[in-house]
């Protein structure tokens, strides 16, 4: 017992010296398994009843230090002890009782005796700091809560890592961790690409070596908050990765970190990154990836070297000790205010870091002020940089202390805009009823519509006539999408006849080129999305795409989030009618769009409000349970598209790995409302496989899954009709 308890200690402070509490990450190591020591303990290993081993070192060590100095950091101690195993606990009350779940009610528990450790662990030796190495923002006393938080994570997340990777070196022997190259080997590696193109050629080609190359230059600042503003097209993605590159070797920053707000486009990133740097350097995390396929594959047919790479990777995906991590939005932040161990895992290894936020303008709104927060602390207190990298650049600096500096990288914006404008955005007058879009649609033989709600696509597409007519939406399954995005490609690139009618499905990422394109008034950030897919190779000198203000009843229930958006876009657009998409226009747009938000707004659920107590009182727990990016509000139904859903539902019904079959089940499913859900689960179009599943009725496929629609659902089934 005491060879794990001391090895768990040594690598915890391992693991937490770039957080630079590794003595307090070696006390939470030593003291987590005290319980272990008590004699029913030995007894469940027999197979006896379950006992409470956890809350041992908690109580222990708050009785040492109890009405000490050190009972605050104490107490920080005793949620990573009490929760290594069951998740951060909220820390409750004094009215607080044994089995209510918080840590008060933990610390009141009667447990077994395990007085036996002391026999063998000595914790009079104990050392605490007399300053933690963190500062709230200047001014901002409040906020050390938040901080002395944030530092808690950091400490349980190297105490589980260290628990996890102790226990299975004693069961399965030395674990594969590590084994990839460093950022010293990856930056040579994507310099040895770059110089294949050290002399381009074409004039876009070489403005894009130039920026680049400001980049790499502007590389050797200290580590800090950046920004990189780029036009759609002008190589943002390969010049983030060398300044990231860059700025990590300089500064000895350990990792890139790619945070990407769209599955759609962190496939293709992670692709273009593998391809340079190597797949075993570049872990792909999101909820789209399944491991345990990969896995079993490399089991069945790889070479030795391949399945060890898959392997290191798996291990990579639950601790992030990898140098290249590509992943979403959704599980970087919901990570950040994560409590269980499986989630917090990987929080150590983001310090000493290069944060590289894709699309920064996709942050998750209703959760800006915690999630900047939280990026706040991992730059102040963790040496990581963040570089937010967008077209359209948020005033983010809004939710940072004041003066905090971000150095933009790029070598001219404004400039850059001015030499990448491939596309005039013209802002219609009056307003378009269908009859009148659709006529302006049908006079063009290739064009591309997006609007704001499913239902108005799917209605507008069904008013169109003849022959080379899309539609785009979520209510087609990923597959279907990228069936129908194939076809669309062949017909442009043949100069055949393409009309599209679109959600904004069609912005994130899409590659496709329209000669003349058509966005209902939406946000600004969202209008250059769309533009973005409008004379995308600049090969018809100025294109045009008009942004309509439809007269449709569809706008109706727009929620108040949404309106504003229009709201701001729409007096932006008529005070820049010149350059709508311009730095200046958007500078405008995000700050007239905050400015009339609810300072509440940014932080709808109160997580902040779970970490204002500079005593420790934190609420781990109920913060986790809010911090959802992406509510919950939905059913997911499984769409029999081709043989291979069909077969995999078969899997389903029997499988020992649903997870892994559900993954692979994710190209083939809708998202609908719940009240949508209902409508068709009592009309028998939904049945449910192995209790839980939900799947589109085979006997109602043709009926109720149109080829050119998708869902077909019902009008009254509820809803705002938002969905993308």
């Amino acid at each position: 017992m005491v060879q794990h308890l001391q090895r768990t200690a040594y690598l915890a402070s391992g693991f937490c010296k770039d957080a630079n509490v590794a003595g307090l990450a070696y006390n939470a190591g030593l003291t987590h398994d005290l319980g272990k020591y008590s004699v029913e303990f030995q007894k469940r290993l027999q197979g006896g009843p379950r006992v409470d081993h956890s809350s041992a070192g908690a109580k222990e060590l708050m009785a040492l230090f109890k009405g000490t100095p050190q009972e605050g950091l104490a107490t920080l101690l005793a949620y990573c002890i009490s929760g290594h195993h069951t998740g951060l606990l909220d820390y409750g009350g004094s009215s607080d009782l044994p089995g209510d779940g918080t840590l008060a009610a933990r610390l009141k528990t009667d447990v077994c005796d395990y007085s036996a450790y002391k026999g063998e662990v000595d914790l009079s030796a104990l050392t605490f700091p007399k300053y933690l190495p963190i500062r709230p923002p200047e001014g901002k006393k409040e906020k050390m809560g938040f901080s002395l938080s944030f530092i808690t994570r950091m400490i349980y997340s190297a105490l589980v890592d260290a628990d996890f990777q102790e226990t299975q070196e004693f069961v399965q022997g030395k674990m594969p961790r590590g084994g990839h190259e460093d950022i010293l080997t990856l930056r040579e590696k994507f310099n040895a690409h770059l110089r294949k193109f050290e002399n381009p050629t074409s004039v876009i080609n070489r403005k894009r070596t130039e920026t680049l190359r400001a980049c790499v230059e502007k590389s050797a600042q200290k580590p800090g908050f950046f920004k990189l503003t780029v036009p759609t097209g002008g190589g943002k993605t390969l010049a983030s990765m060398a300044f990231a590159l860059n700025h990590a070797a300089e500064k000895g920053l350990k990792r890139i970190i790619y945070v990407i707000p769209f599955t759609t486009i962190i496939e293709q990133n992670a692709g273009v990154f593998k391809d340079i740097l190597g797949e075993e350097n570049v872990l792909e995390h999101h909820s789209n990836f399944d491991w345990e396929t990969k896995k079993r594959e490399a089991g069945e047919k790889a070479d030795d070297r391949t399945r060890s790479v898959y392997a290191k990777l798996k291990l990579a995906a639950e601790n992030w000790d990898i140098s290249v991590v590509v992943t979403t939005n959704v599980q970087f932040f919901e990570s950040l205010f994560a409590n269980k161990s499986s989630r917090c895992r990987k929080l150590h290894n983001i310090a000493k870091s290069v944060i590289v936020f894709d699309e920064a303008q996709m942050f998750p709104r209703d959760y800006l002020r915690p999630a900047m927060s939280a990026v706040w602390e991992l730059v102040n207190n963790y040496g990581t940089s963040a570089v937010f990298c967008t077209a359209t650049q948020p005033k983010l600096e809004q939710f940072l202390p004041a003066g905090t500096p971000i150095t933009e990288l790029a070598p001219d914006p404004q400039e850059l805009f001015d030499f990448y404008k491939r596309v005039e955005v013209k802002p219609l007058e009056a307003k378009l009823c269908d009859d009148e879009l659709i006529a302006r649609l049908n006079a063009h033989e290739q064009v591309l519509c997006i609007v704001n709600t499913r239902k108005h696509a799917s209605g507008l597409f069904g008013m169109l006539e003849g022959e080379g007519n899309f539609h785009l939406s979520t209510l087609m399954c990923p597959a279907h999408r990228r069936q129908k995005l194939a076809e669309i490609r062949h017909r442009l690139e043949n100069g055949q006849v393409c009309r599209v009618i679109s959600t904004s499905v069609m912005e994130a990422g899409i590659d496709v080129d329209f000669p003349v394109g058509y966005r209902a008034l939406t946000g600004l950030d969202s209008i250059n999305q769309a533009a973005g897919r409008v004379n995308r190779e600049m090969r018809r000198g100025v294109s045009e795409m008009f942004v309509f203000e439809p007269q449709s009843e569809f706008i109706k229930k727009t929620p108040r989030y949404i309106s504003q958006a229009v709201e701001v876009a729409r007096a932006v657009l008529r005070d820049h009618v010149d350059m709508p998409i311009s730095i200046p226009a958007i500078e405008a747009y995000f700050g007239r769009l905050y400015s009339l938000q609810d300072p509440q707004a940014f932080d709808v659920k109160g997580i902040m409000a779970c970490f204002d107590d500079s005593d420790g009182k934190f609420k781990f727990e109920t913060a986790a349970r809010k911090f959802q990016v992406i509510e919950d509000v939905t059913e997911t139904v499984i769409i029999l598209f081709n043989e291979e859903a069909k077969n995999l539902i078969e899997e389903l019904k029997y499988t020992q790995y649903p997870s892994s079959t559900l993954r692979k089940l994710q190209p083939y499913t809708v998202s609908i409302y719940q009240g949508e859900f209902e409508v068709l689960s009592s009309k028998g179009v939904i049945l449910t496989i192995a209790e839980e599943y939900a799947v589109l009725n085979p006997e109602h496929l043709t009926e109720y899954y149109s080829c050119d629609r998708g869902l077909l659902v019902p009008e009254s089934g509820g809803g705002d009709g938002l969905f993308f």
